[in-house]
């Protein structure tokens, strides 16, 4: 399976509108197939151009660090048939995360929300 995520130089899950790279691995084989610069951080929609690039790569499940998966991102992964799931900010990418609730896509929205207004 292709997964997606966005992570740090320890290959750490990071909320998407922070971490260092995006990757794109193969959990089976345990193989980065794809590691690039996060284009959230250059965006000013960083959320949702995280949640593009895992479809645009083929992406089958997003795991999304705690308080990334706002609810335009929610949207684009679940109108093209990603799986997504959730777990803590510095979880390795091979541990087992949960499902994603409506309450994680409020919690995300409002902390996406107050990045914009603080100007991150």
């Amino acid at each position: 399976m292709k997964i997606c995520t966005v992570v740090d130089d320890q290959d750490r899950i990071k909320v998407f509108s922070k971490g260092k790279f995006l990757i794109l691995f193969d959990d089976k084989n345990k193989e980065v197939m794809v590691r690039e610069e996060n284009p959230a951080l250059h965006s000013p929609m960083k959320r949702p151009t995280v949640a593009k690039e895992c479809v645009r790569l083929g992406a089958n499940r997003v795991i999304a660090a705690h308080g990334s998966l706002c609810y335009p991102s929610y949207s684009i992964l679940k109108r093209n048939g990603v799986e997504m799931v959730v777990g803590r900010e510095g979880q390795g990418i091979f541990e087992e995360f949960r499902p994603v609730t409506m309450g994680e896509v409020m919690y995300s929205s409002l902390q996406a929300m107050w990045e914009r207004v603080k100007g991150h």
